[in-house]
């Protein structure tokens, strides 16, 4: 017999755990099953995934479970096609809303960083400019005009009467 792992049928070793396979499938399978330890693993975990569901019992129905299912039923069939595409965008419960708008935030911070051509810092440092002292000069003449027209304004503003 082929390795059911290795012919990538694994699907016999979840019908075997099941029981739903034949007696001749069966012995082969048992047979393989004494030497392959992947496949004698995969086997075993399979029969506990079946033996847990055996022992699983569903919870009792409410005795109106069918009259308000059948009721769901008739009130989604009333609704018009507007109101069933409205009925899309009802406000969501907070534990829903707020992995989705993570989630968005997250895809638009992505796409607003893609969209830049990954240098988030000037490609090219700046070049050194020379500074001559005449300019230095001149500029701190400049700035010394400035601060005496800004005193002068400022002592118009203060004494109403000088207008």
């Amino acid at each position: 017999m082929n390795c059911p792992i290795e012919s990538r049928n694994s699907e016999m070793l979840v019908a075997y755990a099941a029981g739903e396979l034949d007696l001749e499938t069966v012995r082969a399978l048992e047979q393989h099953l004494g030497g392959c330890v992947a496949c004698r693993s995969k086997a075993a975990d399979q029969a506990t995934v079946w033996k847990a569901l055996d022992a699983w019992e569903a919870p009792p129905v409410s005795p109106d479970f069918n009259r308000r299912l059948y009721g769901r039923i008739d009130q989604a069939v009333s609704l018009s096609w507007w109101e069933r595409l409205t009925r899309l965008f009802n406000p969501m419960p907070l534990r829903q809303a707020l992995p989705l708008t993570a989630t968005a935030a997250l895809l638009l911070m992505a796409g607003l960083l893609l969209q830049h051509d990954g240098a988030l810092a000037p490609a090219v440092a700046p070049q050194r400019q020379t500074v001559r002292a005449d300019q230095v000069e001149s500029t701190l003449d400049d700035l010394d005009l400035l601060r005496q027209f800004g005193a002068a304004s400022t002592a118009e503003s203060v004494h109403p009467d000088a207008m």
